[in-house]
This record gives structure tokens, C-alpha cells and sequence, in this order.
């Protein structure tokens, strides 16, 4: 399994500024741009600083309809008129590496998933993905982590 990587981290402290949505699982890809710009002008505006990867937070498994929180890392806890501020805790989390496109991501979960079930560890209601790589790096070398926070 050295594709993904798996393993168990500590994860520091953190401030996600970001916006929730229901969205049906066949149109998430098309609110991606349009969350990570509204949330980073929002955050901006109100005199916060982006730190970190862009998130999305993905709230219980998957069906045809995903409640996804999708934004970025900010350096301090501000008002953001229509964004979700939150202080996250320190954690231990079990983390997985996905490298290449976006639309394959389905096959770095399939090798992550029973490794973690295999782990017996308790699993929070939600799971990251952090998005390591910008926007126009060849999809193939793509840097994803798929983040499973414990209980």
C-alpha cells in the first residue's frame, strides 16, 4: 500500500474559514472554484490571512447528495459574513497521500479504507480531503490528503 501511504498523525491546532453545502454527488466538482473564491475574498475582507491548503470537509459517507464544508486554513479566528469560522483542535487523525487527478481519487479511498479497518480506531463523523497543489499543476502529479480525524 505505499501509494497511499497510510499512517497515524498528530495534527496541529487550526482556524478553517469555509461554507457548508448540500450538493448532489454528480455536480461537487463544478462548486469547488466558486466556494474557494467567495471564502478567500470573504476572509480577505474581513482581515483574514489564508494559511495552509484549501479543505473540503465532507460531513458522513457519501450518497447521491454530499454535505460538504469546502475552504481554507486562516490565521486567527475573525468574523466572515456567510462563512463558517471554526477553531479546530489539535488531533490525532488517520491520514492517507493521493497523487494524481481529482476523478481518481475513488481509488486512493479504496486502498485507504480497509487499512483503516483494520486499525480499529474510532472515526469522527466527518473526514478532509486537503488539496497540497495548485490549481494549474498537471493533474497527473496532483498532491491530495485524505485526512480521517479520531475519535
Amino acid at each position: 500500500m505505499a501509494g497511499v501511504d497510510p499512517h497515524i498523525e498528530n495534527l496541529e491546532a487550526w482556524v478553517s474559514a469555509g461554507v457548508r453545502s448540500n450538493v448532489p454527488m454528480a455536480e461537487l466538482h463544478t462548486v469547488f472554484d466558486h466556494a474557494f473564491s467567495s471564502v478567500a475574498a470573504a476572509a480577505a475582507g474581513a482581515g483574514a490571512v489564508l494559511v495552509g491548503p484549501a479543505y473540503a470537509e465532507y460531513f458522513g459517507m457519501p450518497t447521491d447528495v454530499v454535505d460538504v464544508e469546502i475552504g481554507f486554513g486562516v490565521d486567527r479566528v475573525v468574523e466572515v459574513p456567510g462563512v463558517t469560522v471554526t477553531q479546530r483542535p489539535a488531533m490525532a487523525a488517520a491520514v492517507g497521500t493521493h497523487v494524481g487527478p481529482y476523478d481518481t481519487l475513488s481509488d486512493s479511498y479504496a486502498e485507504l479504507m480497509p487499512w483503516l479497518e483494520e486499525q480499529q480506531v474510532e472515526l469522527t463523523g466527518s473526514m478532509f480531503e486537503f488539496y497540497l497543489s495548485e490549481p494549474d499543476e498537471d493533474p497527473a502529479t496532483t498532491v491530495t490528503r485524505l485526512v480521517f480525524p479520531l475519535a
